[in-house]
């Protein structure tokens, strides 16, 4: 039988930790939570991670660094600045109330309280607006955007996705995915100089050539 690694074995708590905190939110998660649904001992949790501040932030770091892996994985994939951007906004934002959401969201709130979870939050919200960033840049630069503060531009962008699928996580109903995408849509051809509807007409071009 294969033994478990110790990179291995942090993974599956963080894994784990996860799922607790998805269905307890942070603030109410313990270390024998955490422990008795991956069925070990306590003292195994604490020799990996030395508090439960750590753990939960640690955690908090392991789900975003995926998604945000995701993302970037997506974006290298995609060709035209207008498309990395759509593709974006897309993915970044809920389809229904996911989990992914949900993590994000109670992670906000436990950084007015936790340093360690302050820091890896701010940290985690910066590169998720430097994805932005580089497309924008990389679309000002071959011609496709024109944006004097891609900076200024990504922030508000990103602070706008964020905040309406905050809305849409937490009261469910009040707005639809396709309202989030089409007021970001909205935003992102007034900040970048495109026509109102550059994102339909790319995504209509783009289903004609295939």
């Amino acid at each position: 039988m294969k033994r478990t690694t110790v990179e291995e074995r942090r993974t599956e708590i963080l894994e784990t930790t996860c799922q607790v905190v998805i269905e307890r939110g942070f603030a109410a998660t313990r270390v024998a939570d955490v422990a008795n649904k991956l069925g070990v001992s306590t003292g195994l949790i604490h020799y990996h991670f030395e508090s439960k501040d750590q753990l939960l932030a640690e955690a908090f770091e392991h789900a975003a660094e995926a998604d945000l892996n995701r993302l970037a994985a997506e974006l290298a994939r995609t060709s035209s600045s207008v498309d990395k951007l759509d593709v974006l906004f897309r993915l970044a934002s809920p389809e229904t109330v996911e989990a992914d959401w949900m993590l994000w969201i109670d992670g906000w709130g436990e950084a007015l309280r936790s340093p360690a979870m302050r820091k890896i939050s701010q940290d985690l919200d910066i590169r998720f607006k430097d994805l932005i960033e580089d497309v924008i840049a990389a679309g000002v630069a071959d011609g496709s955007f024109t944006c004097i503060d891609p900076s200024g531009t990504s922030w508000r962008l990103a602070a706008l996705l964020d905040g309406l699928s905050l809305q849409a996580t937490v009261h469910e109903g009040v707005i639809t995915r396709p309202q989030i995408l089409s007021w970001v849509h909205t935003a992102a051809c007034s900040e970048l100089g495109l026509p109102a509807t550059a994102f339909v007409a790319h995504r209509d071009a783009a289903r004609t050539a295939n």
